[in-house]
């Protein structure tokens, strides 16, 4: 793993770090027990919020793109592509790269040929999931969108380089990383099946499996009931605490676990914390902060916990990333 000078260490937890490298990005350093084998590293980028419209986006002058065009100006034309860049070449040793969904800000052809470029191109074994924001084309546009969510998802399936619902893939015969789309709060049959799969697999094999989905998952942890910036390690958007980790049951609609979900997407999430045995750790984005909360699992039947690291948006600053070392 790449040596990296630390310029000025933020905040710690038990097994979190975050710390400012001297090329001014800021790194949240996480290990994970794996058991036995070689050490692998993980890389981890999130929220980066590509926000572009092309000339092929102006020929066409979409009603609805256009006016998100002109009133979405957070990271407008193309603002966060040196921070993806510099990240990127900051994680080039990495076994895996994980980018944790909201690569893009809304679906443009725009924003597609800026992750065509800088991620796609540049690193093509790259497991990207879904946030809510790829799937969107009406971002704080005036014009509302007349094509239904089920269609614009079936438009990003056509861009994207591998199933946007489920991947899975071993690295260097000890991890097990997994990638799922939650937009909405919901998982499906499909992720169920594939998942089931692979857990069956990983207990198999002895694999530690990490789980990479945008947005978080209740904790069903009474300590994160409410909360606070008390328990946020570095801020980012602080707008909407105090916090409901625990059920997540004030929301419009709940996280993954939570009280209103619908039968598959608990069956998916019950199928995660009863497999503490080989789920060591799951990795979400979304919220905008970098927070450690403790999920309420078990393992062979025995309560434990698996923990879930919160990361916050990589458009921030000069940029966030996350180095996930699996011991």
């Amino acid at each position: 793993m790449k040596r990296i000078k630390k310029i000025k260490e933020i905040c710690k937890s038990e097994n979190d770090v975050i710390y400012i490298a001297e090329n001014g990005l800021y790194v949240r350093d996480v290990l994970i027990d794996g058991g036995i084998g070689e050490e692998v590293y993980i890389a981890q980028i999130s929220d980066i919020h590509l926000n572009y419209c092309n000339q092929k986006d102006f020929d066409e002058a979409d009603p609805v793109v256009m006016s998100t065009y002109k009133n979405r100006l957070w990271c407008a034309k193309g603002e966060t592509v040196p921070k993806l860049q510099r990240a990127l070449e900051f994680l080039d040793d990495a076994d895996q790269l994980v980018v944790n969904g909201d690569t893009l800000d809304y679906l443009s052809h725009g924003t597609i040929e800026l992750m065509d470029r800088e991620l796609w191109d540049k690193c093509p074994d790259v497991i990207a999931t879904l946030g809510g924001h790829e799937v969107v084309r009406q971002m704080q546009g005036t014009v509302c969108d007349p094509i239904p969510y089920e269609e614009r998802v079936e438009i990003i399936k056509k861009y994207w380089r591998h199933d946007i619902y489920y991947v899975s893939k071993v690295v260097k015969d000890k991890v097990m990383i997994i990638g799922m789309f939650n937009d909405l709060a919901k998982f499906n049959e499909y992720q169920k099946e594939k998942l089931e799969a692979d857990i069956n697999i990983a207990r198999e094999k002895g694999y530690a499996v990490l789980v990479f989905m945008h947005e978080p998952v209740a904790t069903h942890n009474p300590e994160h009931k409410t909360c606070t910036e008390k328990d946020v390690m570095l801020a980012g958007d602080t707008a909407g605490f105090p916090v409901d980790f625990c059920d997540c049951s004030q929301y419009h609609h709940s996280f993954a676990g939570g009280v209103r979900c619908d039968k598959v997407t608990n069956e998916v999430y019950e199928l995660v914390v009863n497999s503490a045995d080989v789920v060591k750790g799951i990795f979400t984005a979304h919220w905008h902060n970098d927070m450690h909360l403790d999920i309420v699992a078990k393992n062979n039947g025995e309560e434990t916990i698996i923990p879930q690291f919160i990361h916050t948006a990589s458009a921030y600053d000069d940029g966030h990333v996350m180095r996930i070392t699996v011991k």
